[in-house]
């Protein structure tokens, strides 16, 4: 039991710091592909970096609930393929220790590692990424508010020029002028004598509600000239269409924690409602922690090697398993998204199945070892047979 608890201590050793560097690592990977849309928002929004770093801290969990399973399996790999290569390894079933008892602090790190993520993937990332949104909105907004400016040609809009004559504040304009060139076959000019901005926070948009106005259509044919007159009209204006992924006034399903989508869920199927988009969502968040398990099974066995090559070779690994596993599961989902296959099917057959291999690899790999369960129970069973063989001979 003394060397037991040595053997997990001094294993769990060697997970911690490959595992932290990983997590640091593929977490800034991540970051950069936002970084780049980030850096580009603020420069042409005017937003400040407090702000936009507090977007950051939105997109955190997110990255987190793929990093630590990628994580997880890197540390594993690279710590069984160092003890394999010093020999250490050998040294260990010298000493009779089974590959089991070396698995178990990675699988307890790695069922640590699935609550963890579980939390993180189930509630915090759904209410950050909803978060996300509303305070990139609050951003875009409050820099929407701040670029029009009384008598000012303003374009803060995306695809469109804005001009007021008299403004005291957002609900108070008067002498708008609004070219509106975003959709660039059919142009138009408004002009009205009174105006004012509706935000709205619930569906991330912004209006510009007018009356007395005007509407100038860009003439279609030379000669033709098309003027509508209004009494009270609204347009919205796109404060920010990629970033905001067209606000709704409902939570998207990557935006609710998983409670609320299991009510969703039971209440869609007693109505007769489609239930598809839920389901789906509901099993990849499942997917996404149980890949902590799996990956924390089939790290020890893929490190351990008779060849001394050392960490690159199990970073290596560690890639080309994360690439498969992904892949299969994009498949899956794909196919789950088209109908082809049910969600329940298309995420957990390719989870079961890759859970057979690691299984398998492990009782392989395991059956190296001339002692321990695997040993014992393979003994055992063979004595079975040649026992029953013996009895049945006449």
């Amino acid at each position: 039991m003394f060397q037991g608890k040595i053997i997990d201590r001094y294993i769990q050793r060697e997970l911690i710091p490959p595992f932290f560097l990983s997590i640091a690592v593929l977490t800034l990977a991540l970051f950069l592909q936002k970084m780049f849309r980030l850096v580009e928002f603020i420069l042409a929004k005017g937003s400040s970096l407090a702000a936009a770093g507090k977007l950051l801290l939105y997109i955190l969990p997110a990255f987190l609930v793929f990093t630590i399973p990628m994580s997880l399996l890197v540390a594993s790999l690279t710590a069984f393929s160092r003890l394999s290569s010093d020999s250490e390894v050998t040294a260990m079933k010298a000493s009779r220790i089974s590959l089991y008892a070396m698995i178990r602090p990675v699988m307890t790190l790695a069922v640590t590692l699935f609550l963890v993520t579980g939390a993180l993937v189930h509630f915090v990332a759904p209410h950050a990424n909803y978060n996300f949104k509303a305070h990139l909105f609050n951003m875009v907004r409050a820099r929407a508010l701040i670029g029009l400016e009384q008598g000012v040609f303003s374009s803060t809009f995306d695809g469109m020029v804005v001009y007021v004559d008299r403004m005291t504040s957002p609900d108070d304009m008067g002498g708008i002028f609004i070219s509106d060139e975003r959709t660039a076959k059919e142009p138009y000019v408004i002009t009205a004598r009174n105006g004012r901005l509706i935000t709205s926070p619930e569906s991330f948009s912004v209006t510009f509600a007018m009356q007395h106005g005007t509407v100038h259509l860009s003439p279609r044919q030379e000669g033709n000239y098309s003027l509508i007159s209004f009494d009270a009209g609204k347009i919205n204006l796109d404060i920010n269409r990629a970033s905001l992924r067209g606000g709704s006034e409902k939570r998207g399903t990557d935006e609710t924690d998983s409670l609320d989508l299991y009510d969703a869920l039971r209440t869609a199927r007693k109505a007769g409602e489609p239930t598809q988009a839920i389901e789906i969502e509901l099993h990849k968040r499942l997917s996404i922690s149980y890949a902590c398990l799996v990956f924390g099974l089939i790290g020890a066995p893929l490190g351990i090697r008779r060849t001394r090559s050392g960490k690159s070779a199990g970073i290596a690994i560690a890639i080309f398993v994360i690439l498969v596993y992904y892949f299969i599961l994009g498949t899956g989902a794909n196919l789950a998204q088209t109908g082809t296959l049910s969600p329940l099917a298309a995420y957990w057959v390719p989870n079961g199945i890759i859970t057979a291999l690691a299984v398998s690899m492990v009782i392989v790999k395991g059956s190296e070892f001339q002692f321990g369960i695997a040993h014992r129970t393979g003994s055992a069973f063979r004595r079975l047979l040649a026992g029953l063989r013996r009895t049945g001979t006449p």
